[in-house]
């Protein structure tokens, strides 16, 4: 029989890579490290709830989906401060992300994702980026089945209105109408 210590290794070994991916494709770079790591603390410090290792992803995906929500509320804060200073005359911070230069399509759909609610954005990215099934999502929000296919629904639908919108806005510019020339 293996000790606590050593399925928590196996677990560890197991999953981290997709843990890792999953808070990668989140949050910045800087924030990554922090977020798995809480997430394997409190996989370690709630062994008693790890379900069989074969069935954890979802339950650790759940973990990790609450470890950023912290992280996501503490980074709207620091940003509606950051507002305000910037509003007094303080410097703005200039982030490494803010100096990526993506496609134009590529920027669209981000920003267009940007806009929706944080609980729209998670069911698409558990569909798109973790490829979980309906069933999966529902374990890792700690919602029904039938709450995620209904999210799901709306999210495709707010993710299509919010693209639009920003493809109206685009094309409606002056440099736009001209063929880029402005």
């Amino acid at each position: 029989m293996a000790s606590e210590e050593d399925l928590f290794v196996i677990l560890y070994n197991r999953f981290h890579r997709e843990v890792y991916a999953y808070c990668r494709r989140r949050v910045n770079a800087e924030a990554v490290d922090d977020a798995v790591a809480e997430t394997f603390l409190t996989a370690w410090r709630k062994w008693s709830q790890v379900p069989p290792i074969e069935e954890a992803l979802p339950w650790l995906y759940g973990v990790a989906y609450r470890v950023l929500l912290h992280h996501w509320r503490s980074t709207s804060r620091r940003k509606r401060l950051t507002e305000k200073l910037t509003s007094l005359g303080a410097p703005p911070e200039n982030l490494p992300e803010d100096l990526i230069v993506f496609r134009t399509e590529s920027r669209q759909i981000l920003g267009a994702i940007e806009r929706l609610k944080h609980t729209d954005q998670e069911i698409l990215r558990l569909t798109a980026w973790e490829q979980l099934s309906q069933a999966e999502i529902a374990a890792v929000l700690g919602i029904s089945l039938g709450a995620v296919r209904q999210r799901f629904y709306q999210a495709k639908k707010n993710l299509a209105h919010e693209y639009n919108r920003l493809e109206t806005r685009r094309t409606a510019t002056p440099a736009a109408r001209n063929g880029g020339v402005k």
